[in-house]
Formats: C-alpha cells, sequence, structure tokens
C-alpha cells in the first residue's frame, strides 16, 4: 500500500463518517466494497449478507469478475466458517484449505471477516499468499464501521415497524372500539331517563371505565410514535398546570423545584400528570404529594401506602393495574415519554413509606 498505516486508518475513520450517513444496506454496501478497493486496494471483494440459510452477495467491487461471488449456505466454504465462528480468517493457499469454497478456480488466497450477525466481508487474490495480518487488521477496522452502520439500519427498520403497527392499533382503537362504545353509552342514557337502577349505574360505570381505556391507548399508541421536540420547559410551572387539570381528591401538592429543563412540553406534562394522577388514585383521600430535585433530574413522590417492592417493575407495565378502577396504562405512559427523551424512570421507597418516582438523565436548559 503506498499509504502508511496511520494515514490508512485516518482515511477510514472518514469513511465510517460516510457510512454512518447512508440510508440503505445496498448503500452501506457499496461504500463498504468502494472503500476496500480504493483504500485498502482490495480489488476483487465482496460483501454477502445472511438471508434465511444463505450469504447472498450484496456488493462487489468494480474489479470483480461478474461471477466472481456466489450465494453461500452458512455452513459452506470460507464465508460459512468465519459467519459461524464470528472469527476472520486467511488463507495463503485456497488449494491448500479444506474448508474453502471459491467461486472461481483462479483464486489462489484470501480472508473473510465477520461483519457481526449481518454477514463477512471477503477479499480474494489470484496469486498465493497476498494478504497478512496487516490487512486483516485493517479490513477489521473498516467492517466495524459497516457492521454500525447495519445496526442503525436494522433499528430503524425495526422502529419503523413498530411505528406501523402503532398506527394502525390506534385506526382500531379510534373509530372499531369507541364508536360502538358511544352507541351504547346513548342507548344506555335513554334506558336510565324511564329508570335509573343500581345495575344501570354500574353499566355506565363500566362504560366510563372503557372510554378512560380507549382514551389512555390512543396515548399509548401515540406517545410510542410522535418525534420529541425538545424546549426549555420550567418544571415547576408545568408541574402546577398538571396540577390545575386533575380532580384532587383533597389531595395536597408541595413543589420544591425551581429547574428549568430541555423537554417536549408535551411528552413531559403526560409524565408528570400522569405520576400526579397515580398518586391521587393510589395514594388515598388526602394524599400529599411532592415533586422536587434528584442529581440529574426530579421526583414525584407521596405519603400513601407505597408500592410493594416486588411490584415496583411490574408498574410500568402496559396493562398493568393493582385495582379495578384504573387502566393500568398511566405509568407505562409515563415511562414512555421518559424513555422518549432518552430518561431512565423508576419507582422506589419515599421516607414516609409512600411511593416515590425518580426520573434521572434529565438535562436542564444550560447544559
Amino acid at each position: 500500500m503506498e499509504n502508511s498505516p496511520g494515514d490508512t486508518v485516518e482515511t477510514l475513520h472518514r469513511i465510517a463518517t460516510e457510512l454512518q450517513s447512508q440510508e440503505t444496506v445496498e448503500g452501506v454496501c457499496e461504500l463498504t466494497v468502494s472503500a476496500a478497493a480504493r483504500v485498502l486496494e482490495f480489488n476483487q471483494c465482496a460483501v454477502l449478507l445472511r438471508e434465511g440459510e444463505w450469504l447472498l452477495p450484496r456488493a462487489v467491487s468494480d474489479d470483480a469478475p461478474p461471477d466472481g461471488s456466489r450465494r453461500m449456505r452458512l455452513n459452506q466454504g470460507l464465508a460459512g466458517k468465519t459467519y459461524r465462528s464470528g472469527r476472520s480468517q486467511i488463507v495463503q493457499n485456497l488449494d491448500s484449505a479444506a474448508e474453502a469454497d471459491p467461486a472461481k478456480s483462479s483464486y489462489r488466497s484470501g480472508i473473510s471477516v465477520p461483519i457481526g450477525e449481518h454477514g463477512v466481508f471477503q477479499a480474494v487474490s489470484t496469486t498465493d499468499a497476498a494478504f497478512d495480518e496487516g490487512d486483516i487488521e485493517m479490513a477489521e477496522l473498516l467492517v466495524s464501521h459497516t457492521k454500525t452502520a447495519l445496526d442503525r439500519i436494522k433499528r430503524e427498520q425495526e422502529l419503523k415497524q413498530q411505528v406501523e403497527r402503532l398506527d394502525q392499533f390506534a385506526s382500531v382503537v379510534s373509530h372499531d372500539l369507541r364508536n360502538p362504545l358511544q352507541i351504547a353509552q346513548a342507548h344506555l342514557q335513554l334506558a336510565r331517563e324511564t329508570r335509573d337502577t343500581e345495575s344501570l349505574r354500574t353499566v355506565a360505570t363500566a362504560h366510563d371505565r372503557m372510554d378512560r381505556l380507549i382514551d389512555d391507548l390512543l396515548t399509548f399508541a401515540r406517545v410510542g410514535t410522535e418525534a420529541i421536540d425538545p424546549e426549555t420547559v420550567e418544571l415547576a410551572r408545568l408541574t402546577k398546570t398538571c396540577w390545575a387539570n386533575l380532580e384532587e381528591n383533597n389531595a395536597t401538592l408541595d413543589v420544591r423545584t425551581e429547574r428549568t429543563v430541555r423537554a417536549d412540553g408535551d411528552r413531559l406534562r403526560q409524565l408528570i400528570e400522569n405520576l400526579l394522577s397515580n398518586a391521587i388514585q393510589y395514594g388515598g383521600t388526602g394524599v400529599s404529594i411532592t415533586v422536587g430535585d434528584v442529581d440529574s433530574g426530579f421526583y414525584v413522590e407521596d405519603d400513601g401506602p407505597g408500592i410493594p417492592s416486588d411490584e415496583r417493575t411490574a408498574v410500568f407495565e402496559a396493562g398493568y393495574s393493582p385495582g379495578t378502577d384504573g387502566t393500568g396504562f398511566g405509568l407505562s405512559i409515563a415511562k414512555q415519554a421518559a424513555e422518549a427523551h432518552e430518561w431512565k424512570i423508576h419507582a422506589t421507597e419515599a421516607e414516609s413509606g409512600g411511593a416515590r418516582f425518580e426520573v434521572t438523565g434529565v438535562k436542564t436548559a444550560t447544559e
């Protein structure tokens, strides 16, 4: 190679930035083989990615022959050995390597580098002993950036699928459930105008709970799909606004924070409002609630009966509710709102023995 190892490493790091800007798997694979040929002088190379039980060529360098790479089973050839073992391979003479199954008989030596769970990178030469350990090191550095880019694209694809599923779910909830509920509520109201029995009041209570459940389901789906839009938020002012929207049930609120944070206002409002509502609902009549600061965040606690230690993780699960009145989505929505900001939220015990929720990883407006 004409470049020094230091120059090559620096160039590969610049290529890493280019790889991270690629939006498709094809783009990542094409840039990988292009960089390998241009920077590492691996003029005949390919990227093979796993599809089912096969490793399929997704990009081949310009100087490689049209049939210079072919699909391989996961247990076939040097590519299969590399993928299964997760270790790079170097073969100085392909004729003497029992596991080798080259695509062309003219190939004499080669290297094979795993790309995590995605597949393998391979380079070959028509001469013996064309590669050394330094080539393996440079190839592994390049391929590490390839893997990072492919990991990111995979996560984005999975997130997109999740969003699509949540959108479909929200559509079903908002139309296929709410419409018949509204019809039932209308007929119930007519019946109660004639005679209002205990049984009909029980049905009305059930309808109200179903209505709240639908609202929470829609919020749960929305919070999981909408993008974050950070702004400067005064925590105390937002907390008092949330409090004004709640039925207090003789509860009291003590706000002990002057912190200003960077957050999506709507998401943070949903988080705080749900924590306050949870304290009012489960803390008992006349519960005292405090909102204050912790390192890199804030807390919401009450002096109610608290949460058993073996349930402090389960309370954040969608649908979990210790009683029959709640919908079981309040705290899971709060957790979603926190995680959308890349914050952490956990339940613990207040000094009074009540429930305490701490939200950490929150950046202030000056950070």
